[in-house]
């Protein structure tokens, strides 16, 4: 990565690296700003392979402390700034950094002196961790390589169909990996513009896309049915020609958005640990639930290899329903601290994902659902265990059950079924204010149901199928 921003720099030089509503910054900016931020980090004690904790909102700072790190040798994780204190204790303790910056402490890095040459770094080294949730864990630390950084960076563009001089709109967080590896690489590996917003709002988006002059953007499913319900003259002329959703809306609806903000709207299915997963086919587009096929990397210097396995092993025929296991050069070596994760999750070279497909005759994959318990609200990945444990410490809590319910495009609201002790007294309202206080807004569950046990399987584990029979729709009480 340290090589990809030098050459961006020598090829690129003032053209526009980063743009904001009030800024612009070139290559050329944009890496002296990012070795300042190395040299700032070096003099806080940060030596090579020692770990940075970011948390702060989209800007060029976050931009200069996250790649400043990775300059310096160092492995960064960017999380949610909106975590609370408990929640960003309890990654501190598993990540152990050297240095952490936490919201204005990234604005207040030193711009003056610039850091020697990075240390020697190998394309399959680890670059960034990007945490994510389990499904019965607390968030993991994604180990994520170099070239899994550059390679979709160089990728990206021709998974969706660029071409020509862009500018890209990151109005995801940026720590995810989508906005790092298809945003930001992108810009440098190709000289594209990264417009950047702190965060997604529906009803200035077109505003803001004619404001910031962009010509792509990248969203999360649920950010499509928000616009989709945005009134008519919320959509204003832009230069905004592509969206990258993932998950995609159906076909019908897809062609609706796209006439309604005459864009053309492209779909794919990737993950923190393996950037490459799969993109929009000439034959997937018109098939409901496809995800396409594997993205291969522009390079064309390794494969992205997919299987879908049965559950009781051995390779699905075509239409038959298994899991999605990925193997390629780049993918996640694992996860910090986990190797007991690790080992389960990669197996033989294969990367076992949890999520459920199958594939047609044509090839094409489609998603059928989650074999991990995983929740899956306004883009972030909830681990039920960690919302559980937040409800339990509730004085008046005995049990507590939490699981997702589809709420449109593969997005999930956060239920929760709760077992009070014996002769107390409490309420959906002060449950939710106990949670808030706990968890991250978007972690909250947003149902609260009660009742006097929870039903559990044969095994006497709580059987959460039932109770998402039970109270999967709004309008059960």
């Amino acid at each position: 990565m340290p090589e990809l921003l030098a050459s961006a720099e020598h090829r690129f030089g003032d053209t526009p690296a980063i743009v904001t509503a009030d800024r612009s910054e070139s290559f050329r900016e944009l890496a002296r700003s990012t070795r300042c931020a190395a040299e700032a980090l070096r003099r806080r004690g940060l030596n090579p392979g020692d770990r940075v904790l970011i948390a702060a909102p989209n800007s060029p700072a976050l931009v200069h402390g996250w790649l400043g790190a990775i300059w310096a040798g160092g492995v960064p994780a960017a999380v949610n700034p909106e975590l609370t204190s408990a929640e960003l204790d309890e990654l501190r303790a598993d990540l152990q950094p050297a240095v952490t910056l936490l919201g204005d402490e990234v604005q207040a890095l030193p711009a003056s002196a610039e850091s020697e040459g990075p240390p020697a770094a190998e394309p399959l080294g680890v670059a960034a961790i990007v945490y994510t949730s389990g499904t019965t864990s607390r968030p993991k630390g994604v180990l994520v390589r170099h070239a899994a950084y550059t390679e979709s960076g160089r990728s990206f563009p021709r998974w969706i169909g660029l071409e020509g001089s862009q500018r890209l709109w990151v109005c995801l967080p940026l720590f995810h990996i989508n906005a790092q590896a298809y945003s930001l690489m992108t810009a440098l590996a190709h000289g594209f513009a990264v417009a950047l917003s702190p965060k997604f709002h529906a009803t200035t988006f077109w505003r803001d896309a004619r404001t910031l002059e962009v010509t792509s953007v990248n969203v999360v499913g649920a950010m499509l049915e928000f616009l989709a319900a945005q009134p008519e003259g919320a959509w204003v002329e832009s230069p905004l020609r592509t969206i990258y959703a993932a998950p995609g809306p159906p076909p019908a609806q897809r062609d609706r958005l796209e006439a309604r903000f005459r864009v053309r709207i492209l779909t794919g299915y990737g993950m923190s640990e393996n950037p490459f997963g799969c993109a929009e086919s000439a034959t997937s587009r018109m098939k409901t639930g496809s995800i396409g096929r594997p993205r291969q990397p522009a390079s064309r210097e390794f494969e992205n290899e997919l299987r879908i396995v049965r559950q009781e092993g051995g390779d699905a025929e075509p239409g038959e329903v298994g899991e999605l296991c990925f193997r390629n050069l780049v993918m996640t070596p694992g996860y910090l601290n986990a190797p007991d994760v690790t080992a389960a999750a990669i197996k033989q070279g294969w990367l076992h994902t949890g999520d459920a497909g199958y594939r047609d005759q044509d090839g094409d994959v489609f998603l059928t659902g989650r074999y991990k318990d995983m929740i899956r609200r306004r883009g972030e990945n909830i681990a039920p265990g960690e919302v559980e444990d937040a409800l339990l410490a509730h004085p008046t809590v005995r049990a507590a059950a939490v699981f997702g319910v589809p709420a449109g495009l593969l997005e999930d609201e956060v239920v929760a079924v709760v077992v009070l002790r014996d002769g107390v007294e409490s309420d959906e309202a002060a449950l939710k204010a106990w949670a808030a206080t706990r968890l991250a807004a978007f972690k909250v569950p947003s149902r609260i149901h009660f009742r006097d046990s929870l039903p559990t399987t044969a095994t006497h584990r709580v059987a959460k199928d039932r109770l998402r029979k039970e109270y999967g729709h709004p309008e059960t009480d």
